[in-house]
């Protein structure tokens, strides 16, 4: 019971440091809303109240364990935060909701595995608040903390990352601990590259690098003396230039947040216009040059592949490289039509190749119909078990629809489908369409 208990505690509190961590990821978010939302006069500053509502929406994550009890629960925090903050006027209401999303995130924290996308989210945030914050005039004091806590978030991000990739290198699961001594090892080196970076961007490369630059000058002119036979140069008297009127200097403006962010897409687009022609004019001098290009490709691309032969190799296969540029350009073009192209497009019955295709297609849309219905898909169920559940469903239900046809229908359907899984012969095109009608898909 002891062992329950401390294991739950700890559980309980990994949870609350995850959302603490997620607290500071959007800091600068929350900054913003508290600068200009909340009132002067509130005693408890808005920002500082999310960790603990956050907090408490962990501590509710058992009793609030379907999606509306999570909601409900968030939607009440989430007041409370803003009424404890003082936020009493329709203009407000981003601080109820941030209060309430802060909430739902503490709610749902334990079924969160995967945190990346929450940390490439907040480092985007602090890349966008560090050059938005210092240009405006009631923002610019929290620079120097967002500095500070956007360098731990990258420190967390390298940890968390980190982790992540130990855990699929050495096989080991979510819930399972690291090796000791790999996890040692690894984090050894991880703090040791920080330390390094952190010493290097407080000035030690500066320093280290004029104090090259000065050995360098002094070794230089100690040999050039030592070659010339003089040991001391005598300081040559010219006459110093005559000194030309120095012209009034135009007044220097810093330029507004809006030039800078233009700057930044126009380099941006810069950048890929670039790409693009460097990626065209490659693929032109690979298909036009009579195969010298293509050969020095290849042999690049062989080079870059080879494998060192251990000495004590006593056996070694045949490998074949199988790479091909023009598959590769068909296979990108293919998946960026297909991730440009909306769902239903991709999923059309004028779309599908032949009736292996069709039969595949008249499955997916019988099935969603089903759901559609009412009944409930189970993912585990092979579709000869699907059939006998959705007749089960079928004779359960208070109103029976002409469950005779429909089974003959969902049976020829389900020989057909085997048919286009296992069978080698295309399946006839007009009895695929037969099976449609019938379907009523």
């Amino acid at each position: 019971m002891k062992t329950l208990g401390s294991a739950q505690l700890i559980t309980t509190l990994k949870l609350w440091l995850s959302c603490i961590v997620e607290w500071l990821l959007f800091l600068p978010v929350w900054i913003v809303l508290q600068k200009y939302l909340q009132p002067r006069d509130a005693v408890l500053p808005w920002m500082y109240t999310l960790p603990l509502v956050s907090m408490t929406g962990v501590l509710l994550r058992e009793k609030c364990n379907r999606k509306w009890k999570q909601l409900l629960a968030a939607l009440i925090l989430g007041a409370l935060a803003g009424a404890l903050a003082g936020a009493y006027g329709l203009k407000e209401i981003p601080l109820y909701a941030g209060a309430a999303i802060c909430a739902y995130l503490g709610t749902t924290a334990a079924g969160r595995d995967r945190r990346l996308r929450f940390y490439v989210a907040g480092i985007a945030v602090y890349f966008a608040a560090t050059i938005a914050f210092a240009r405006v005039p009631l923002l610019k004091p929290s620079v120097a903390g967002l500095t500070w806590s956007g360098s731990l978030c990258l420190v967390l991000a390298l940890l968390d990352t980190n982790t992540s990739h130990l855990r699929y290198s050495s096989f080991s699961g979510a819930g399972t601990p690291l090796p000791a001594g790999l996890r040692r090892h690894n984090r050894l080196f991880v703090l040791l590259f920080i330390t390094v970076a952190a010493v290097l961007a407080a000035g030690a490369g500066k320093a280290l690098g004029t104090l090259i630059w000065h050995a360098a000058q002094a070794f230089f002119g100690w040999l050039s003396r030592l070659f010339s036979g003089s040991g001391k140069s005598e300081p040559s008297q010219v006459a110093p230039p005559p000194v030309m009127p120095e012209m009034p200097s135009a007044e220097s403006q810093e330029p507004g947040l809006l030039s800078m962010l233009l700057d930044y897409a126009f380099y941006a687009f810069g950048a890929a216009v670039l790409a693009v022609v460097l990626y065209y004019g490659l693929r032109w001098l690979y298909r036009n040059t009579g195969g010298l290009w293509r050969r020095f490709i290849d042999s690049l691309l062989s080079l870059l592949r080879k494998e060192s032969i251990p000495k004590n190799t006593a056996y070694r296969d045949e490998e074949k490289s199988i790479f091909t540029w023009e598959k590769t350009v068909q296979g990108v073009r293919d998946y960026w039509r297909n991730r440009l192209a909306s769902a239903s497009r991709r999923d059309r019955w004028e779309g599908m190749n032949g009736g292996r295709e069709r039969t595949r297609w008249l499955y997916r849309h019988w099935l969603q119909a089903k759901r559609a219905e009412g009944y409930l898909p189970r993912n585990y169920l092979t579709p000869q078990e699907t059939m006998t559940d959705i007749a089960e469903w079928n004779a359960g239900r208070k109103r029976q629809r002409k469950n005779e046809a429909a089974a003959a229908a969902s049976a020829e359907l389900l020989h057909f489908y085997n048919q286009a899984r296992y069978g080698a012969a295309e399946l006839p095109e007009s009895e695929v369409l037969r099976l449609k009608e019938k379907l009523k898909l």
